[in-house]
Protein backbone atom coordinates (compact mmCIF):
# COMPACT_ATOMS: atom_id res chain seq x y z
CA UNK A 1 0.00 0.00 0.00
CA UNK A 2 2.87 2.40 0.74
CA UNK A 3 4.08 1.87 -2.82
CA UNK A 4 0.65 2.79 -4.15
CA UNK A 5 0.62 6.00 -2.12
CA UNK A 6 4.09 6.93 -3.38
CA UNK A 7 3.22 6.17 -6.98
CA UNK A 8 0.10 8.29 -6.92
CA UNK A 9 1.85 11.24 -5.31
CA UNK A 10 4.78 11.26 -7.72
CA UNK A 11 2.58 10.55 -10.71
CA UNK A 12 0.25 13.46 -10.16
CA UNK A 13 2.99 15.86 -9.08
CA UNK A 14 5.05 15.06 -12.19
CA UNK A 15 2.25 14.97 -14.70
CA UNK A 16 0.68 18.12 -16.06
CA UNK A 17 0.17 20.63 -13.32
CA UNK A 18 1.64 22.06 -10.14
CA UNK A 19 0.30 23.43 -6.88
CA UNK A 20 -1.36 20.16 -5.81
CA UNK A 21 0.17 19.69 -2.35
CA UNK A 22 -3.13 19.79 -0.48
CA UNK A 23 -4.69 17.37 -2.94
CA UNK A 24 -1.73 15.00 -2.66
CA UNK A 25 -1.89 14.97 1.12
CA UNK A 26 -5.61 14.23 1.08
CA UNK A 27 -5.29 11.66 -1.70
CA UNK A 28 -2.46 9.84 0.06
CA UNK A 29 -4.46 9.71 3.28
CA UNK A 30 -7.46 8.41 1.36
CA UNK A 31 -5.49 5.62 -0.29
CA UNK A 32 -3.76 4.60 2.93
CA UNK A 33 -7.26 4.18 4.30
CA UNK A 34 -8.54 2.18 1.29
CA UNK A 35 -7.66 -1.34 2.36
CA UNK A 36 -11.14 -2.86 1.96
CA UNK A 37 -13.65 -2.66 -0.86
CA UNK A 38 -15.92 -0.40 1.22
CA UNK A 39 -13.12 2.06 1.87
CA UNK A 40 -12.00 1.91 -1.75
CA UNK A 41 -15.57 2.75 -2.72
CA UNK A 42 -15.46 5.80 -0.46
CA UNK A 43 -12.28 6.97 -2.19
CA UNK A 44 -14.03 6.48 -5.54
CA UNK A 45 -16.78 8.84 -4.47
CA UNK A 46 -14.38 11.46 -3.17
CA UNK A 47 -11.60 11.41 -5.76
CA UNK A 48 -12.82 9.83 -9.02
CA UNK A 49 -16.44 10.92 -9.34
CA UNK A 50 -17.17 14.62 -9.80
CA UNK A 51 -18.56 16.42 -6.81
CA UNK A 52 -22.11 17.70 -6.98
CA UNK A 53 -24.16 20.22 -5.04
CA UNK A 54 -27.70 20.05 -3.78
CA UNK A 55 -28.63 23.72 -3.85
CA UNK A 56 -28.04 26.02 -6.84
CA UNK A 57 -25.54 28.89 -6.54
CA UNK A 58 -26.93 32.33 -5.81
CA UNK A 59 -24.47 34.67 -7.53
CA UNK A 60 -21.83 32.60 -9.33
CA UNK A 61 -21.09 29.01 -10.25
CA UNK A 62 -17.71 29.67 -8.62
CA UNK A 63 -19.47 29.36 -5.27
CA UNK A 64 -19.25 25.60 -5.83
CA UNK A 65 -15.83 25.25 -7.52
CA UNK A 66 -15.32 21.59 -6.63
CA UNK A 67 -18.47 20.65 -8.57
CA UNK A 68 -17.76 22.67 -11.71
CA UNK A 69 -16.10 21.06 -14.72
CA UNK A 70 -16.11 22.88 -18.07
CA UNK A 71 -18.72 25.36 -16.71
CA UNK A 72 -18.28 27.50 -19.83
CA UNK A 73 -19.03 24.75 -22.35
CA UNK A 74 -22.54 26.00 -23.18
CA UNK A 75 -21.47 29.66 -23.47
CA UNK A 76 -19.67 29.38 -26.83
CA UNK A 77 -22.20 28.03 -29.32
CA UNK A 78 -25.23 29.31 -31.24
CA UNK A 79 -27.84 28.19 -28.71
CA UNK A 80 -27.02 31.07 -26.37
CA UNK A 81 -27.21 34.84 -26.58
CA UNK A 82 -26.99 37.67 -24.08
CA UNK A 83 -29.84 39.40 -22.27
CA UNK A 84 -29.24 42.97 -21.11
CA UNK A 85 -32.16 45.10 -19.93
CA UNK A 86 -31.04 47.49 -17.19
CA UNK A 87 -28.08 48.25 -14.89
CA UNK A 88 -27.39 45.75 -12.14
CA UNK A 89 -24.48 45.28 -9.76
CA UNK A 90 -24.07 41.62 -10.75
CA UNK A 91 -23.27 40.63 -14.33
CA UNK A 92 -23.85 36.91 -14.89
CA UNK A 93 -21.82 37.07 -18.08
CA UNK A 94 -18.58 37.94 -16.34
CA UNK A 95 -17.53 34.42 -15.34
CA UNK A 96 -17.67 33.23 -18.97
CA UNK A 97 -16.93 36.52 -20.73
CA UNK A 98 -13.79 35.18 -22.44
CA UNK A 99 -15.61 32.10 -23.72
CA UNK A 100 -18.79 33.83 -24.86
CA UNK A 101 -16.70 36.39 -26.79
CA UNK A 102 -14.07 33.83 -27.94
CA UNK A 103 -11.12 35.79 -26.56
CA UNK A 104 -7.55 34.77 -27.43
CA UNK A 105 -7.19 33.92 -23.75
CA UNK A 106 -10.70 32.88 -22.74
CA UNK A 107 -9.74 32.79 -19.07
CA UNK A 108 -10.38 36.51 -18.56
CA UNK A 109 -13.23 38.59 -17.18
CA UNK A 110 -14.80 41.58 -18.90
CA UNK A 111 -11.98 43.86 -17.71
CA UNK A 112 -9.46 41.41 -19.21
CA UNK A 113 -8.13 40.39 -15.83
CA UNK A 114 -7.03 36.75 -16.09
CA UNK A 115 -8.34 34.12 -13.73
CA UNK A 116 -7.28 30.57 -13.04
CA UNK A 117 -9.54 27.85 -14.39
CA UNK A 118 -8.71 24.53 -12.77
CA UNK A 119 -10.79 22.29 -15.05
CA UNK A 120 -7.69 20.80 -16.74
CA UNK A 121 -5.99 19.95 -13.45
CA UNK A 122 -9.18 18.70 -11.78
CA UNK A 123 -9.95 16.32 -14.63
CA UNK A 124 -6.42 14.93 -14.72
CA UNK A 125 -6.52 14.46 -10.95
CA UNK A 126 -9.67 12.39 -11.41
CA UNK A 127 -8.11 10.45 -14.30
CA UNK A 128 -5.08 9.58 -12.22
CA UNK A 129 -7.22 8.62 -9.27
CA UNK A 130 -9.15 6.34 -11.65
CA UNK A 131 -5.86 4.79 -12.80
CA UNK A 132 -5.04 3.91 -9.21
CA UNK A 133 -8.55 2.60 -8.50
CA UNK A 134 -8.40 0.33 -11.55
CA UNK A 135 -5.11 -1.08 -10.31
CA UNK A 136 -6.07 -1.27 -6.63
CA UNK A 137 -9.33 -3.09 -7.35
CA UNK A 138 -7.21 -6.00 -8.59
CA UNK A 139 -5.04 -5.99 -5.46
CA UNK A 140 -7.85 -6.44 -2.93
CA UNK A 141 -9.76 -9.70 -2.57
CA UNK A 142 -12.29 -9.19 0.22
CA UNK A 143 -15.35 -8.96 -2.07
CA UNK A 144 -14.72 -9.80 -5.75
CA UNK A 145 -18.22 -8.78 -6.84
CA UNK A 146 -17.98 -5.30 -5.37
CA UNK A 147 -14.40 -4.87 -6.55
CA UNK A 148 -15.46 -5.69 -10.12
CA UNK A 149 -18.16 -3.04 -9.83
CA UNK A 150 -15.66 -0.46 -8.57
CA UNK A 151 -13.26 -1.27 -11.37
CA UNK A 152 -16.06 -0.99 -13.94
CA UNK A 153 -17.04 2.43 -12.62
CA UNK A 154 -13.44 3.66 -12.68
CA UNK A 155 -12.98 2.47 -16.27
CA UNK A 156 -16.11 4.30 -17.36
CA UNK A 157 -15.10 7.50 -15.61
CA UNK A 158 -11.63 7.47 -17.14
CA UNK A 159 -13.21 7.18 -20.60
CA UNK A 160 -15.80 9.82 -19.71
CA UNK A 161 -13.13 12.32 -18.68
CA UNK A 162 -11.00 11.67 -21.74
CA UNK A 163 -14.05 12.20 -23.93
CA UNK A 164 -14.44 15.74 -22.65
CA UNK A 165 -10.73 16.52 -22.63
CA UNK A 166 -10.15 15.46 -26.24
CA UNK A 167 -13.26 17.23 -27.52
CA UNK A 168 -12.53 20.47 -25.67
CA UNK A 169 -8.79 20.77 -26.28
CA UNK A 170 -8.43 18.98 -29.63
CA UNK A 171 -10.00 18.84 -33.07
CA UNK A 172 -13.05 16.73 -33.78
CA UNK A 173 -12.43 13.12 -34.76
CA UNK A 174 -11.79 13.12 -38.50
CA UNK A 175 -11.25 9.59 -39.86
CA UNK A 176 -8.86 11.00 -42.47
CA UNK A 177 -6.57 12.77 -39.98
CA UNK A 178 -7.29 11.41 -36.49
CA UNK A 179 -4.14 9.28 -36.45
CA UNK A 180 -1.99 12.42 -36.75
CA UNK A 181 -4.13 15.17 -35.16
CA UNK A 182 -2.92 16.21 -31.71
CA UNK A 183 -5.23 15.04 -28.94
CA UNK A 184 -4.47 15.30 -25.22
CA UNK A 185 -1.89 13.58 -22.98
CA UNK A 186 -2.90 9.97 -22.44
CA UNK A 187 -1.91 8.46 -19.09
CA UNK A 188 -3.54 5.17 -18.13
CA UNK A 189 -0.97 3.42 -15.92
CA UNK A 190 -0.67 3.56 -12.16
CA UNK A 191 3.13 3.65 -12.18
CA UNK A 192 5.47 6.58 -12.66
CA UNK A 193 6.84 7.43 -16.08
CA UNK A 194 9.95 9.57 -15.82
CA UNK A 195 9.30 11.82 -18.79
CA UNK A 196 7.60 15.00 -19.88
CA UNK A 197 4.17 14.41 -21.33
CA UNK A 198 3.21 14.99 -24.93
CA UNK A 199 -0.12 14.99 -26.71
CA UNK A 200 -1.31 11.61 -27.91
CA UNK A 201 -3.17 11.55 -31.20
CA UNK A 202 -6.92 12.02 -31.33
CA UNK A 203 -7.32 8.45 -32.56
CA UNK A 204 -5.22 7.06 -29.69
CA UNK A 205 -7.44 8.79 -27.15
CA UNK A 206 -10.61 7.50 -28.83
CA UNK A 207 -9.26 3.96 -29.03
CA UNK A 208 -8.46 4.05 -25.33
CA UNK A 209 -11.96 5.27 -24.56
CA UNK A 210 -13.40 2.31 -26.45
CA UNK A 211 -11.07 -0.11 -24.68
CA UNK A 212 -12.12 1.24 -21.29
CA UNK A 213 -15.81 1.25 -22.13
CA UNK A 214 -15.76 -2.29 -23.49
CA UNK A 215 -14.11 -3.49 -20.29
CA UNK A 216 -16.46 -1.44 -18.14
CA UNK A 217 -19.44 -3.02 -19.88
CA UNK A 218 -18.20 -6.44 -18.86
CA UNK A 219 -17.60 -5.45 -15.24
CA UNK A 220 -20.93 -3.63 -14.81
CA UNK A 221 -23.15 -6.08 -16.66
CA UNK A 222 -25.96 -7.15 -14.33
CA UNK A 223 -25.09 -4.55 -11.68
CA UNK A 224 -28.01 -2.58 -10.26
CA UNK A 225 -26.90 0.74 -8.81
CA UNK A 226 -28.45 2.44 -5.81
CA UNK A 227 -28.65 5.92 -7.32
CA UNK A 228 -28.05 8.02 -10.43
CA UNK A 229 -24.71 9.05 -8.95
CA UNK A 230 -23.27 5.61 -9.70
CA UNK A 231 -22.51 4.42 -13.22
CA UNK A 232 -24.38 1.42 -14.60
CA UNK A 233 -24.16 -0.45 -17.89
CA UNK A 234 -26.77 1.80 -19.51
CA UNK A 235 -24.52 4.83 -19.06
CA UNK A 236 -21.62 2.79 -20.42
CA UNK A 237 -23.53 1.83 -23.57
CA UNK A 238 -24.77 5.39 -24.09
CA UNK A 239 -21.24 6.77 -23.96
CA UNK A 240 -20.11 3.97 -26.28
CA UNK A 241 -22.79 5.04 -28.74
CA UNK A 242 -21.68 8.66 -28.52
CA UNK A 243 -18.01 7.83 -29.03
CA UNK A 244 -18.78 5.67 -32.07
CA UNK A 245 -21.03 8.42 -33.43
CA UNK A 246 -18.21 10.95 -33.18
CA UNK A 247 -15.89 8.49 -34.93
CA UNK A 248 -18.46 8.08 -37.73
CA UNK A 249 -18.58 4.37 -36.96
CA UNK A 250 -22.28 4.23 -37.66
CA UNK A 251 -23.12 0.54 -37.24
CA UNK A 252 -21.34 0.39 -33.88
CA UNK A 253 -23.14 3.54 -32.73
CA UNK A 254 -26.49 1.91 -33.51
CA UNK A 255 -25.56 -1.34 -31.76
CA UNK A 256 -24.62 0.47 -28.55
CA UNK A 257 -27.70 2.72 -28.66
CA UNK A 258 -29.94 -0.30 -29.17
CA UNK A 259 -28.63 -1.84 -25.94
CA UNK A 260 -29.73 1.24 -24.01
CA UNK A 261 -33.11 1.39 -25.71
CA UNK A 262 -33.75 -2.31 -25.12
CA UNK A 263 -33.20 -1.98 -21.37
CA UNK A 264 -34.48 1.59 -20.86
CA UNK A 265 -37.05 2.39 -23.56
CA UNK A 266 -39.33 4.67 -21.53
CA UNK A 267 -39.32 8.39 -22.29
CA UNK A 268 -40.72 11.31 -20.30
CA UNK A 269 -44.18 11.99 -21.72
CA UNK A 270 -44.24 15.77 -21.71
CA UNK A 271 -48.01 15.86 -21.99
CA UNK A 272 -47.94 14.96 -18.27
CA UNK A 273 -45.26 17.50 -17.37
CA UNK A 274 -46.06 19.91 -14.52
CA UNK A 275 -44.46 23.34 -15.01
CA UNK A 276 -43.50 23.74 -11.36
CA UNK A 277 -41.41 20.57 -11.44
CA UNK A 278 -38.03 19.71 -12.94
CA UNK A 279 -37.38 17.80 -16.13
CA UNK A 280 -33.89 17.12 -14.76
CA UNK A 281 -34.77 14.89 -11.82
CA UNK A 282 -34.15 11.47 -10.40
CA UNK A 283 -37.73 10.46 -11.20
CA UNK A 284 -37.36 11.12 -14.92
CA UNK A 285 -37.58 7.67 -16.58
CA UNK A 286 -34.94 8.77 -19.09
CA UNK A 287 -32.27 9.40 -16.43
CA UNK A 288 -29.24 7.10 -16.51
CA UNK A 289 -26.42 8.86 -14.65
CA UNK A 290 -25.37 12.26 -13.38
CA UNK A 291 -22.43 13.87 -11.62
CA UNK A 292 -20.95 17.33 -11.21
CA UNK A 293 -22.44 20.81 -10.84
CA UNK A 294 -24.69 23.01 -12.91
CA UNK A 295 -23.48 26.36 -14.25
CA UNK A 296 -26.48 27.04 -16.50
CA UNK A 297 -28.83 27.62 -13.57
CA UNK A 298 -26.67 30.61 -12.71
CA UNK A 299 -25.76 31.83 -16.20
CA UNK A 300 -29.46 32.17 -17.03
CA UNK A 301 -30.41 33.24 -13.52
CA UNK A 302 -33.89 34.65 -13.13
CA UNK A 303 -33.10 37.73 -11.03
CA UNK A 304 -30.33 39.29 -13.08
CA UNK A 305 -30.63 41.83 -15.88
CA UNK A 306 -27.21 41.16 -17.40
CA UNK A 307 -27.18 37.48 -18.19
CA UNK A 308 -27.93 34.97 -20.94
CA UNK A 309 -30.96 33.55 -22.67
CA UNK A 310 -31.77 31.02 -25.38
CA UNK A 311 -30.96 32.32 -28.84
CA UNK A 312 -33.70 33.07 -31.40
CA UNK A 313 -32.15 30.52 -33.77
CA UNK A 314 -32.75 27.82 -31.15
CA UNK A 315 -36.22 28.92 -30.06
CA UNK A 316 -37.40 29.22 -33.66
CA UNK A 317 -36.67 25.52 -34.20
CA UNK A 318 -39.58 24.49 -31.97
CA UNK A 319 -42.94 23.93 -33.62
CA UNK A 320 -45.94 25.65 -32.07
CA UNK A 321 -47.20 22.40 -30.51
CA UNK A 322 -43.80 21.15 -29.34
CA UNK A 323 -44.14 20.72 -25.57
CA UNK A 324 -40.41 21.18 -25.07
CA UNK A 325 -40.82 24.90 -25.75
CA UNK A 326 -42.76 25.34 -22.51
CA UNK A 327 -41.10 22.53 -20.53
CA UNK A 328 -37.53 23.67 -21.20
CA UNK A 329 -38.06 27.46 -21.27
CA UNK A 330 -40.15 30.28 -19.89
CA UNK A 331 -40.42 33.93 -20.88
CA UNK A 332 -40.27 36.35 -17.96
CA UNK A 333 -41.91 39.75 -17.64
CA UNK A 334 -38.85 41.46 -19.13
CA UNK A 335 -39.01 39.26 -22.22
CA UNK A 336 -36.04 37.06 -21.37
CA UNK A 337 -36.37 33.47 -22.61
CA UNK A 338 -35.00 31.56 -19.67
CA UNK A 339 -33.82 27.98 -19.72
CA UNK A 340 -35.60 26.02 -17.00
CA UNK A 341 -34.99 22.41 -17.93
CA UNK A 342 -33.07 21.91 -14.67
CA UNK A 343 -35.66 23.91 -12.85
CA UNK A 344 -35.22 27.34 -11.42
CA UNK A 345 -38.36 29.31 -12.16
CA UNK A 346 -39.09 32.95 -11.48
CA UNK A 347 -42.75 32.38 -12.28
CA UNK A 348 -43.25 29.67 -9.68
CA UNK A 349 -40.38 30.64 -7.34
CA UNK A 350 -39.48 26.96 -7.24
CA UNK A 351 -36.05 25.58 -6.43
CA UNK A 352 -35.35 21.89 -6.93
CA UNK A 353 -34.76 19.77 -3.87
CA UNK A 354 -31.68 18.45 -5.63
CA UNK A 355 -29.75 20.10 -8.46
CA UNK A 356 -28.57 17.80 -11.24
CA UNK A 357 -25.73 18.53 -13.62
CA UNK A 358 -26.14 20.40 -16.88
CA UNK A 359 -23.39 18.77 -18.98
CA UNK A 360 -23.28 15.39 -17.25
CA UNK A 361 -26.87 14.24 -17.03
CA UNK A 362 -27.00 11.17 -19.26
CA UNK A 363 -30.43 10.13 -20.48
CA UNK A 364 -31.82 7.65 -22.95
CA UNK A 365 -33.28 10.29 -25.29
CA UNK A 366 -29.76 10.67 -26.62
CA UNK A 367 -29.73 6.97 -27.54
CA UNK A 368 -32.71 7.51 -29.86
CA UNK A 369 -30.99 10.50 -31.46
CA UNK A 370 -27.67 8.69 -31.84
CA UNK A 371 -29.43 5.77 -33.48
CA UNK A 372 -31.39 8.06 -35.80
CA UNK A 373 -28.28 9.91 -36.94
CA UNK A 374 -26.22 6.77 -37.49
CA UNK A 375 -29.06 5.05 -39.37
CA UNK A 376 -29.50 8.10 -41.60
CA UNK A 377 -25.80 8.04 -42.45
CA UNK A 378 -26.17 4.39 -43.48
CA UNK A 379 -29.16 5.30 -45.68
CA UNK A 380 -31.50 3.39 -43.37
CA UNK A 381 -34.18 6.05 -43.46
CA UNK A 382 -36.94 3.87 -42.03
CA UNK A 383 -34.90 3.03 -38.92
CA UNK A 384 -33.92 6.67 -38.48
CA UNK A 385 -37.49 7.91 -38.85
CA UNK A 386 -38.74 5.29 -36.40
CA UNK A 387 -36.22 6.35 -33.74
CA UNK A 388 -37.12 10.00 -34.28
CA UNK A 389 -40.84 9.36 -34.11
CA UNK A 390 -40.52 7.34 -30.91
CA UNK A 391 -38.78 10.29 -29.26
CA UNK A 392 -41.01 12.98 -30.72
CA UNK A 393 -44.20 11.16 -29.80
CA UNK A 394 -43.27 11.84 -26.16
CA UNK A 395 -42.78 15.56 -26.91
CA UNK A 396 -46.25 16.38 -28.31
CA UNK A 397 -49.80 15.84 -27.13
CA UNK A 398 -51.23 12.89 -29.09
CA UNK A 399 -53.56 15.02 -31.22
CA UNK A 400 -50.68 17.27 -32.32
CA UNK A 401 -48.10 14.61 -33.12
CA UNK A 402 -47.28 14.20 -36.81
CA UNK A 403 -44.77 11.44 -37.71
CA UNK A 404 -41.76 12.47 -39.75
CA UNK A 405 -40.89 10.66 -42.95
CA UNK A 406 -37.63 11.98 -44.35
CA UNK A 407 -34.64 10.55 -46.16
CA UNK A 408 -31.22 11.58 -47.40
CA UNK A 409 -29.83 15.02 -46.63
CA UNK A 410 -33.24 16.32 -45.50
CA UNK A 411 -33.35 13.57 -42.86
CA UNK A 412 -29.82 14.32 -41.65
CA UNK A 413 -30.62 18.03 -41.37
CA UNK A 414 -33.79 17.32 -39.41
CA UNK A 415 -31.95 15.04 -36.99
CA UNK A 416 -29.33 17.72 -36.33
CA UNK A 417 -32.08 20.21 -35.57
CA UNK A 418 -33.77 17.65 -33.33
CA UNK A 419 -30.55 17.26 -31.34
CA UNK A 420 -30.61 21.02 -30.73
CA UNK A 421 -34.24 20.93 -29.64
CA UNK A 422 -33.78 17.97 -27.34
CA UNK A 423 -30.25 18.31 -25.95
CA UNK A 424 -29.80 22.08 -25.75
CA UNK A 425 -27.55 23.29 -22.93
CA UNK A 426 -26.52 19.76 -21.99
CA UNK A 427 -22.99 20.13 -23.35
CA UNK A 428 -23.60 18.73 -26.84
CA UNK A 429 -23.91 21.62 -29.29
CA UNK A 430 -20.28 22.84 -29.27
CA UNK A 431 -19.02 19.32 -29.91
CA UNK A 432 -21.72 18.67 -32.51
CA UNK A 433 -20.72 21.74 -34.51
CA UNK A 434 -17.10 20.60 -34.51
CA UNK A 435 -17.90 17.08 -35.70
CA UNK A 436 -20.48 18.12 -38.31
CA UNK A 437 -17.76 20.12 -40.05
CA UNK A 438 -15.70 16.95 -40.67
CA UNK A 439 -18.60 14.63 -41.49
CA UNK A 440 -17.69 12.69 -44.64
CA UNK A 441 -21.19 12.24 -46.08
CA UNK A 442 -23.01 15.44 -45.08
CA UNK A 443 -20.61 18.13 -43.86
CA UNK A 444 -22.21 21.14 -42.22
CA UNK A 445 -20.70 24.47 -41.20
CA UNK A 446 -22.21 27.62 -39.78
CA UNK A 447 -21.14 31.08 -38.67
CA UNK A 448 -21.94 32.12 -35.10
CA UNK A 449 -22.48 35.72 -34.02
CA UNK A 450 -22.38 36.78 -30.37
CA UNK A 451 -23.27 40.33 -29.41
CA UNK A 452 -21.97 41.94 -26.25
CA UNK A 453 -23.92 44.90 -24.87
CA UNK A 454 -23.93 47.06 -21.78
CA UNK A 455 -26.24 49.50 -20.05
CA UNK A 456 -25.65 52.43 -17.73
CA UNK A 457 -27.96 54.11 -15.25
CA UNK A 458 -30.20 56.49 -17.13
CA UNK A 459 -29.53 54.95 -20.55
CA UNK A 460 -30.80 52.19 -22.79
CA UNK A 461 -28.70 49.10 -23.57
CA UNK A 462 -26.06 49.74 -26.20
CA UNK A 463 -23.95 47.38 -28.31
CA UNK A 464 -20.25 47.27 -27.45
CA UNK A 465 -19.15 44.54 -29.85
CA UNK A 466 -20.48 42.06 -32.38
CA UNK A 467 -18.20 39.06 -32.65
CA UNK A 468 -18.15 36.35 -35.30
CA UNK A 469 -16.87 32.78 -35.14
CA UNK A 470 -16.21 31.42 -38.60
CA UNK A 471 -16.07 27.71 -39.53
CA UNK A 472 -12.61 26.28 -38.98
CA UNK A 473 -11.62 29.12 -36.66
CA UNK A 474 -8.79 28.14 -34.25
CA UNK A 475 -11.03 29.44 -31.47
CA UNK A 476 -12.91 26.13 -31.64
CA UNK A 477 -9.95 24.78 -29.63
CA UNK A 478 -9.57 25.84 -26.00
CA UNK A 479 -5.96 26.69 -25.07
CA UNK A 480 -4.13 24.24 -22.86
CA UNK A 481 -3.30 25.96 -19.53
CA UNK A 482 0.04 27.70 -19.76
CA UNK A 483 1.33 26.24 -16.50
CA UNK A 484 1.00 22.75 -18.02
CA UNK A 485 2.94 23.88 -21.10
CA UNK A 486 5.70 25.42 -18.96
CA UNK A 487 5.90 22.49 -16.55
CA UNK A 488 6.46 20.05 -19.41
CA UNK A 489 9.22 22.27 -20.84
CA UNK A 490 7.82 22.47 -24.35
CA UNK A 491 7.07 18.77 -24.79
CA UNK A 492 3.36 19.54 -24.49
CA UNK A 493 2.40 21.52 -27.58
CA UNK A 494 -0.07 24.40 -27.42
CA UNK A 495 -3.05 24.76 -29.76
CA UNK A 496 -2.85 27.28 -32.62
CA UNK A 497 -3.05 30.92 -31.57
CA UNK A 498 -6.57 32.30 -31.28
CA UNK A 499 -7.80 35.59 -32.66
CA UNK A 500 -7.36 38.85 -30.78
CA UNK A 501 -10.93 39.97 -30.11
CA UNK A 502 -10.19 42.65 -27.52
CA UNK A 503 -12.78 45.42 -27.36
Amino acid sequence: MKNIIYLLSVLIASLLFTGCNKFLEEQSQDLAYANTWQKLDEVMQGDVYMRHFTNPPSNSYKESPDAMYFPWLNAMDDDITEFVSRPYYIDNRDDVFGFYTWQANPFVDKTYHPFTDDTWSKVYKSINAANIMIYQADQLHDNPTQLRRIKGEALFLRAFYYFYMVNVYASAYNPATAKTDMGVPLKITEFVQDKFFTRSTVDSVYQQMLTDLNASEQYLGGVTQSSLYHVDVNAVNLLQSRVYLYMQSWANAIAAADKVIARKPALFNLSTYKPQTSFFSGSNPEALFTQGGNAMVYLMGDAFTKSFQASPSLINLYEANDLRRSAFFETDAAGKIRYTKMYRSRTYNIFPTEMFSDNYYLRNAEAYLNKAEAAAMLDRAADADNALNTLRQARFIPSAFVPVNYSGEQLVSFIRDERRRELCFEGHRWFDLKRYAVNKAFPFITTIVHNYSDVNYGSSPFLKASLTLQPGDPDYLIPIPQDAIIFNEGALKQNPARQNRTF
